[in-house]
């Protein structure tokens, strides 16, 4: 599933009070993302071509790696006027409870189908709960893909495990295969699969 879940919001306060501003002004955009993620990479280029557009009237510095706090204390920030701008996660859920549908696996099929959701409810629906709290979105973009994984090494669904699939395991270092074999295959449901599994 496409995990595009991501968000860059501007507090209203912040969008009244930079007109007003005569001197270069300092725009914070934090995010927790490390140095060359996808967050450091986003949050750069928003930055670059802010600016190139400001014109030396303000400025957008880019604080990553949780330097002005994690997701939760960067929306409390922008509420409160001292961040600007800020690159979250799943925290906006905590926000509003329509965000939680990003959090469900496979809801996204592929880009097209997220360009969609985008277009036909996400601006419509979902932006205007979280501008009654104080937060702007002024942009969505992707965040790679949400995984299914598991903690065990074994599947207990035979058409599941294929040679393929062994060959990885094994590749990655896993002490033994699990796909049935014949001697095993018929103590295994015929129908019914079981995995452990958790979200990434």
């Amino acid at each position: 599933m496409n995990r595009l879940n991501f968000f860059r919001l501007l507090p209203l306060a912040a969008l009244v009070a930079f007109g007003a501003a005569h001197a270069q002004t300092e725009l914070k955009f934090g995010h927790v993302g490390n140095p060359g993620s996808l967050f450091a990479k986003s949050s750069e280029e928003f930055a670059k071509r802010a600016n190139a557009k400001l014109g030396g009237k303000a400025k957008v510095v880019v604080f990553g790696s949780s330097q002005l706090g994690n997701d939760r204390e960067l929306m409390q920030k922008l509420k409160l006027g001292t961040v600007d701008f800020a690159l979250p996660s799943t925290v906006m859920s905590s926000e509003s409870d329509l965000f939680g549908v990003f959090e469900m696996p496979y809801l996204v099929k592929d880009r097209n189908h997220m360009k969609r959701i985008e277009k036909e409810l996400f601006w419509s629906k979902l932006e205007p709960t979280v501008e009654k709290k104080g937060l702007k979105v002024i942009a969505v973009w992707e965040n790679g893909y949400r995984h299914i994984t598991t903690t065990s090494a074994r599947s207990t669904c035979p058409r599941t495990s294929t040679a393929s699939s062994c060959a990885r395991r094994r590749a990655s270092g896993a002490s033994r295969c699990s796909r049935p074999t014949a001697r095993t295959r018929a103590r295994w449901p015929s129908r019914k699969c079981s995995r452990r599994s958790r979200p990434a």
